[in-house]
């Protein structure tokens, strides 16, 4: 008698959600030194898990890290001094990390909806693509802060804290919008309002994704369980 055994997935975001919201905490005591080395280590290693997600060939996998890696070089010779703080090499970290959340948020996105039931898994991932926006939509107000430093109201970035940029970037998110920090130029603008949208709407989306998952998952059960047979009566 062979009885089948149900094939459970790993789950796939457990990590990633644990350094996402690691190097929030993090990021505040990071003024100088090994505080900032941390949050920039911690940003290289979300940045490799979600590499780890692409399922690519060696000889990609290959190449995407050593594309990290040249990002987080860079990242930590600016840190600690070692490199002049030149536009060029702030836009190349930028970019790089810029492209790999971005790319995660895209793939995640397709993974959940992609799933035949919602799990905590499922659940995980969408609060990792939550995460990731803020963090992703930070790279690019970085992006146009670096072009033009008269872009917002106040600077998001100086020499002893990296919280700024992040700070506004998770306020619009959530559309808090404390007013403290304000967008000045049109692409800072308009960076600002696609965030602000994309912070309503998508919470709503999600959390109406996984009560129409649930329910058409409890149906199917529902409909694929044979009815018990009734007591013969004597």
């Amino acid at each position: 008698m062979v009885i089948a055994s149900k094939v459970v997935s790993p789950p796939q975001y457990n990590q990633l959600l644990v350094v996402t919201v690691l190097r929030l905490l993090v990021i505040p005591f990071a003024d100088g030194g090994w505080g900032e080395l941390l949050a920039s280590f911690l940003l290289f290693h979300i940045s490799f898990l979600i590499i780890r997600s692409y399922r690519l060939s060696r000889w990609l996998f290959v190449l995407m890290v050593a594309i990290a890696s040249i990002g987080f070089l860079i990242d930590v010779l600016l840190t600690l001094g070692w490199l002049l703080t030149s536009p060029i090499f702030l836009l190349t970290v930028q970019s790089i990390y810029g492209f790999f959340f971005g790319s995660a948020v895209l793939l995640i996105l397709r993974n959940i909806l992609q799933a035949s039931r919602v799990t905590n898994d499922t659940v995980k991932g969408g609060v990792c693509v939550y995460l990731l926006l803020g963090y992703f939509w930070a790279l690019l107000y970085s992006i146009i802060y670096t072009l033009d430093v008269n872009a917002f109201s106040s600077a998001l970035a100086t020499e002893t804290s990296r919280l700024r940029v992040l700070y506004f970037s998770f306020v619009t998110l959530t559309t808090l919008g404390f007013g403290d920090i304000t967008p000045v130029s049109e692409a800072a603008s308009v960076l600002t309002v696609l965030e602000a949208l994309i912070g309503q709407v998508y919470p709503t989306v999600f959390m109406a994704f996984l009560v129409s998952s649930y329910l058409a998952h409890r149906e199917f059960q529902d409909t694929s369980t044979p009815p018990k047979p009734k007591p013969e009566q004597h």
